[in-house]
């Protein structure tokens, strides 16, 4: 009897483990965000100028001689005269479908087109045309603007760039228990953690899994042919452009006559130490300064096509642009899911004097901390705080840093050029001039509507 008991439970073992090595397809409906896209046909046929277009989700600034150039997110940039600060106008829109970053040499515009890096001739920026296009360059991305009441149905990179998303019954096949996997990827989105890409509505850099997702910031670094903020993937040495092509990677591309042709590129987790996802580029000099999410990385570009690792300075996990003068380097640390830790709200001063031992000197506590930006001339450091606006502070003793000035309201990113601050926030871009005290007066504003 025990025998037959003991035959019969090794059938029934023998039987369930067969059966669970068996294939079988089953098929699924259900609700969920589908994809819309854009052919990479219509995306690498798409710039065109759209002058009527206003402002309205701004995005990254820069500042080239008379003219303001502002990110209108994942859409294109528009282009402002502003020979009177006191009166600029709006003189053109250029639309790029998935644009966030830009860099701009001379006549020329660089900017980011989903996963394409593209150089446009500016000369009249109210009839543009493109140069020149490297494709394939950037990371594959897909917009967070999404009902997360429902999954999110596989995404089919063979079909194009995702634009959109629409909400409609989805037919799922597959084998075994793999159907409603877009029901985890959905669930992984939103807590930042899917294999795929994502860009957020503020636009950082914030989870580059599988080496496909970005997402933006509002900022970006100093260039001797523009100015941009403290927060962006693209900056200028020389003749070349380097931009942060995911998490973990800068490419370096060559300009030389007007071309756009990769050169090299390096990954600075694999050069020094540390992890997280890199976020900002800043240019000192001969350095390069790049912002991650736990720390600091310094490059020597004295020979820009040719970047060498120099060291890193870490920091506990957040969000984090920087700038520069010649002793220190400046560090906001925000709280942000997208970044990491939500108690971390503070300005890092880390001493530069010797670039090979980047060491934390001194730490302001802030409120929210977004970009900032540097005069190192007149010793004058502009943070934005988010909600609770804009503080301008003297370094020249940046272990004792008291605020000059303030200025109220959402404060988001800045640049300083010619004794101006520009102020980019929920009301749109605010223009100031300021003095060596740090007193701010206020020219003019570029409303959104």
């Amino acid at each position: 009897m025990k025998t037959s008991i003991k035959l019969l439970s090794t059938s029934i073992i023998l039987a369930m483990a067969f059966s669970s090595c068996q294939k079988f397809n089953q098929t699924k409906v259900y609700t969920a965000n589908q994809p819309v896209y854009m052919s990479y046909d219509d995306l690498r046929s798409s710039i065109s100028n759209d002058n009527s277009r206003s402002l309205v989700r701004p995005g990254k600034i820069l500042v080239k001689d008379n003219f303001v150039f502002i990110n209108e997110f994942e859409a294109g940039i528009h282009v402002y005269d502003n020979s009177n600060p006191s009166s600029p106008k709006h003189i053109g829109f250029i639309s790029i479908p998935g644009n966030v970053d830009m860099a701009v040499k001379d006549n020329t515009l660089y900017a980011d087109s989903y996963i394409d890096m593209v150089a446009l001739d500016i000369t009249d920026p109210t009839n543009v045309r493109e140069i020149q296009r490297a494709t394939d360059e950037l990371s594959y991305t897909i917009p967070t603007k999404m009902d997360y009441n429902y999954p999110v149905s596989d995404v089919d990179r063979n079909k194009g760039v995702v634009v959109a998303y629409t909400i409609g019954e989805v037919e799922e096949n597959c084998e075994n228990d793999e159907c409603g996997s877009a029901y985890y990827d959905a669930v992984m989105v939103n807590q930042g953690s899917w294999g795929g890409s994502m860009m957020s509505e503020d636009g950082t850099v914030v989870n580059f899994a599988d080496n496909s997702n970005v997402v933006r910031s509002l900022s970006g670094s100093n260039s001797e042919d523009a100015l941009a903020g403290s927060m962006s993937r693209f900056l200028l040495v020389g003749d070349y452009l380097y931009a942060i092509s995911d998490g973990s990677t800068v490419k370096v591309f060559s300009l030389a006559g007007n071309g756009l042709t990769l050169s090299a590129s390096f990954n600075p987790w694999t050069d020094g130490t540390g992890f997280g996802d890199i976020e900002t580029l800043f240019l000192l000099n001969d350095y390069l300064l790049i912002g991650s999410t736990s720390g600091m990385h310094a490059y020597d570009v004295s020979n820009p096509g040719s970047p060498s690792y120099i060291s890193n300075y870490e920091h506990m996990t957040s969000c984090d642009p920087v700038v520069a003068n010649e002793k220190y380097a400046f560090v906001s640390l925000r709280s942000g899911v997208d970044c990491g830790r939500n108690d971390i709200n503070q300005l890092d001063i880390v001493n530069i004097d010797n670039m090979m031992y980047p060491y934390l000197e001194h730490t302001l506590p802030l409120t929210n901390p977004h970009g900032l930006s540097i005069d190192a001339e007149k010793n004058l450091l502009f943070v934005c705080d988010g909600d609770a606006g804009m503080n301008v502070y003297n370094v020249s003793n940046a272990t004792s840093l008291v605020a000059l000035a303030t200025r109220g309201g959402d404060s988001y990113d800045a640049i300083t050029a010619n004794d101006r601050v520009y102020v980019i926030g929920s009301e749109g871009l605010v223009q100031y001039s300021y003095t060596e005290s740090g007193q701010l007066t206020q020219l003019s504003t570029i409303s959104l509507d």
